[in-house]
């Protein structure tokens, strides 16, 4: 394949970009970079002004010298809805209409021309009825224009826009091959959790629960402005169930005040973990991947591992593709941009 890949992940805190090139018979890091994501460039997780976010793209594709302009992205979080549905058999129009009526029920009322695409996984033979399992995404039009109005603000084509779901499966597919793991990505605002069999996704969820609820914990507690309680925790901070364990005063008193938040991420882990068991009865999970930046958080692994009873880790993306220039703590922020990237080396 001549030339590189690209894979441009926009998210809450920061903007990743990524430029993969081949490396013998795999792919390798040729140039990335990470930007602080402007206020006002995402809203509640949704594009904001184009004129606001499309210089911080375009910052991202200079710091890594990254020339070639045509990107894989993706939308992520409260942007997109992601479902498996089971329909009966049907003509392909009627099909299409169908998929579109059931979307249209997942996205927020009023909304209007909805962008959906689709793929049918399965047919299922139930009695004398065959019956289709039907995976869409949806996404509200208005959204999908707002994101690509802002990368061609920034002089950024988007080649694919997919879903982050899809990346992360996609760079992790030879871990998640056999039997079911659980796929975390950890950012700022919110934590999507995916739940594959088999190499198929059988649910995908987005929590609003995250890196900046852990923030806001550490100010409230210390007293810290947003900024000085986010380096404080980058600096200090260790998930522990035991706060009391840490030597360290200001570890301890920042692990007092993140149990109650990653507490609930675990708490929806479990929920995800039982809607997969429900449905799935005998099939355990084989392992938990984390990702995103608050997969960096100490000790974060070894925690949820001891309170999932499953093997925990922190996914490494330069397991996938190599990474040697960069620093080892990009490999799980780097995940979704590297999936997104990878997406070229399937067409």
């Amino acid at each position: 394949m001549a030339g590189t890949l690209v894979g441009l992940d926009v998210g809450s805190h920061s903007i990743k970009a990524v430029e993969l090139a081949r490396a013998g018979g795999r792919f390798r890091i040729a140039r990335a970079a990470t930007v602080p994501t402007p206020p006002g460039g995402l809203v509640e997780g949704l594009p904001g002004d184009p004129k606001v976010l499309g210089p911080a793209v375009r910052r991202a594709f200079e710091q890594a010298g990254i020339r070639n302009r045509r990107v894989n992205t993706a939308l992520s979080g409260r942007a997109v809805v992601v479902r498996e549905i089971r329909l009966p058999q049907m003509p392909d129009e009627e099909l299409v209409q169908a998929v579109r009526f059931e979307a249209e029920r997942y996205l927020p009322a009023g909304s209007k021309d909805a962008a959906v695409d689709f793929q049918v996984l399965e047919r299922v033979q139930e009695g004398q009825t065959t019956r289709l399992d039907v995976l869409f995404v949806a996404a509200r039009r208005e959204v999908v224009d707002g994101y690509v109005a802002a990368l061609r603000e920034a002089g950024v084509t988007p080649e694919v826009l997919e879903v982050s779901s899809f990346a992360l499966m996609r760079l992790f597919k030879d871990e998640a091959r056999d039997g079911a793991t659980v796929l975390a990505d950890l950012g700022a605002e919110s934590t999507e959790i995916l739940v594959l069999h088999n190499g198929r996704l059988r649910l995908a969820r987005t929590v609003p629960v995250a890196g900046n609820a852990l923030t806001r914990a550490v100010a409230g507690l210390l007293g810290l402005e947003p900024t000085a309680a986010a380096a404080a925790k980058e600096e200090k901070a260790v998930a522990v169930s035991n706060p009391a364990t840490l030597t360290d005063p200001t570890s301890a008193r920042i692990a007092d005040a993140i149990v109650p938040v990653l507490g609930d991420i675990l708490t929806e882990l479990r929920r995800s973990m039982d809607y997969f068991y429900s449905r799935w009865p005998g099939e355990p999970v084989r392992k938990v991947l984390l990702t995103g930046g608050t997969a960096r958080l100490r000790n974060i692994a070894a925690l949820f591992a001891d309170e999932l009873n499953v093997p925990v880790e922190v996914g490494d993306t330069f397991r996938v593709v190599a990474g040697d220039r960069l620093d080892p703590a990009l490999a799980p922020v780097l995940a979704t941009a590297a999936g997104l990237a990878l997406r070229g080396a399937e067409s």
